[in-house]
């Protein structure tokens, strides 16, 4: 019997900081990665951004990310934008995720955002917040 390719995903800052910070379903999104059962796939901007948000607002929480970051940079594949400039969303900062979803072929972009959100796809790429995701795949919290 094969076994289904692992979904390939976009997590956006939000989410990481949500993961780091709260746990909740954004916690399991963050297990999921950590025990290889989705291919997250990131970009040093994105990568940047996440180090400095979580310096900024929630700097309690560095010696996690030093250890978030460790992962990402050993596990996700890194990608460098620049080759699909997107401007699709109305918040620009947001086109970056889906830059980065493009250039690595990705499932999903999991996003609390809302205007990504309010995209719920693009190319094919679905934009899903984290519960809908983990209920796609049976996992959310309190199932």
């Amino acid at each position: 019997m094969t076994t289904a390719p692992k979904l390939r995903v976009v997590i956006d800052t939000n989410v990481w900081i949500s993961a780091l910070v709260f746990g909740g379903n954004p916690g399991k999104i963050l297990d999921l990665f950590v025990d290889r059962g989705i291919e997250a796939v990131i970009s040093t901007e994105g990568l940047s951004e996440l180090r400095r948000k979580i310096i900024q607002k929630f700097p309690l929480y560095t010696p996690q990310l030093g250890l978030l970051e460790e992962s990402l940079r050993q596990d996700a594949e890194l990608v460098k934008l620049g080759a699909h400039t997107v401007k699709v969303s109305p918040d620009a900062d947001d086109n970056k995720f889906i830059e980065t979803a493009l250039i690595g072929h990705c499932d999903y972009i999991i996003s609390g955002d809302r205007h990504l959100l309010g995209l719920k796809s693009y190319q094919g790429i679905k934009i899903v917040k984290p519960a809908e995701f983990l209920h796609r795949r049976g996992k959310a919290v309190g199932n």
